[in-house]
């Protein structure tokens, strides 16, 4: 079947590529309109009791998620020039676009009672305009004798203030959230260089925006590295830029149908589905030399190019389905967990596995009857001296001496049953 599968793919290249090509372009297409979440990390399951009382939590106080907070602690705080400094901070950070109010010390405001009615009217405590350090001083006292800001926004003892920063709640779920923080960053650098003061941020908005920009970040970085460590491998191994290139695109494609795979299960972007491309390149290459490989040594053996490229796929398009499906299994089980985030990592990792697979038994093939038969230099891997007495060595040891192997896998096993005896379940909100 797979020898008659293999003339097949060879006999209609022509057709498969182009609706493997016209296919990864759609899902090319999908992949440009991925995003990335910015919604709170579901990797606890919703039965969970930290995830049931975050709820609760939530249902009956509310949720901060639009709250940015900046903080600075020194004895200096009230001295005048650092207070004006503070107060054009106030007033800076609502110019910002998607800052809806400021919750600051300068623009602290306290309850009183009307004179003329018994109703109660609210009024600053600092005056809107400071010229002199005795105003600062005056109000100080009166605002540290309100019960109500103490340990809201500062705390006497360490000598620590905060500013409360209120953000547009659509902005800061959405891609401008970004820009939205950075513009809050750029005026806190302003009001740090008028003041000396070092400014520690917090808040949900702040905490997610950074880690949202890190997974974006360091997706990048991980598919780029894992990209150019398996091309230099490819070279160093096949001596071939050919071979290299060709496993590069089949992993390039597997990366975009990954993308947008994403895009088309209504998913997004989130931790653990940014691990997914670099997971699709570690994956993909060792397909592309188990082809290689057995295409290489079938045509040594019989010069022959049409006939190692049919034993190619006889042979080693089993080879390669079974070791996909293990893989694919692996992580597509995740898929059945309570987490949602688990969820959408295991499905979608699974199906483009499976879907790498398919890549391969149709590109490698096809591209490698076009490409010239291979040169001795591609060929005098299979013949590293190095390689072979390190499998040597292996089988030697494998047959030899089985009392040891036997004894030292009992060992481990027994170790790592006492390690899974430890584990400990924690959820943390």
């Amino acid at each position: 079947m797979w020898y008659r599968l293999g003339q097949w793919i060879l006999k209609y290249r022509v057709i498969l590529l182009l609706i493997l090509f016209a296919a990864t372009g759609v899902m090319g297409w999908y992949a440009s309109k991925v995003q990335l979440s910015y919604e709170f990390a579901r990797a606890i399951p919703i039965d969970n009791p930290k995830y049931q009382e975050y709820q609760a939590f939530r249902q009956r106080f509310g949720e901060d998620g639009n709250l940015l907070v900046l903080g600075v602690e020194t004895k200096n705080f009230y001295d005048l020039k650092n207070f004006t400094a503070l107060k054009q901070l106030h007033s800076d950070l609502l110019k910002v676009k998607g800052v809806e109010n400021v919750l600051s010390i300068p623009e602290a405001i306290t309850l009183a009672k009307s004179d003329s009615s018994s109703k109660l009217l609210t009024q600053r405590v600092f005056p809107v305009t400071i010229t002199t350090q005795t105003q600062v001083d005056s109000g100080r006292t009166a605002f540290e004798n309100l019960p109500f800001y103490k340990g809201l926004l500062y705390n006497a003892g360490a000598h620590s203030y905060i500013t409360g920063v209120n953000v547009n709640k659509e902005v800061i779920n959405s891609g401008l959230r970004t820009k939205l923080v950075a513009d809050i960053m750029e005026q806190v650098k302003k009001y740090e260089a008028a003041t000396g003061f070092t400014v520690h941020e917090s808040g949900l908005p702040f905490i997610r925006t950074t880690l949202s920009d890190l997974v974006k970040k360091e997706m990048k970085y991980f598919l780029f590295g894992s990209l150019l460590l398996s091309a230099i491998t490819l070279l160093i191994f096949f001596r071939s830029i050919s071979s290299m290139l060709m496993s590069l695109m089949v992993v390039m494609m597997g990366v975009v149908w990954s993308v947008g795979t994403v895009v088309l299960l209504g998913y997004k972007i989130t931790l653990l589905t940014a691990l997914i491309p670099p997971l699709i390149v570690v994956i993909g290459i060792p397909n592309c030399i188990y082809f290689l490989n057995k295409y290489h040594t079938t045509y040594r053996e019989t010069g022959d190019k049409n006939k190692a490229l049919v034993t190619m796929v006889g042979r080693m398009g089993i080879v390669t389905l079974f070791c996909n499906i293990a893989a694919a299994i692996g992580f597509a089980v995740f898929a059945l967990t309570k987490s949602a985030l688990l969820k959408e990592f295991g499905a979608v990792s699974g199906i483009n596995i499976m879907m790498l697979f398919f890549i391969s038994l149709i590109f490698i093939p096809s591209v490698l009857s076009y490409l010239p038969a291979p040169q001795p230099r591609q060929l005098k891997y299979l013949d590293n001296t190095l390689l072979i007495r390190l499998l040597e060595n292996i089988e030697r040891w494998t047959i030899h001496h089985k009392r040891w192997i036997y004894g030292i896998t009992t060992v481990l096993v027994i170790f790592s049953i006492i390690g899974i005896t430890r584990l400990k379940s924690e959820g943390f909100i």
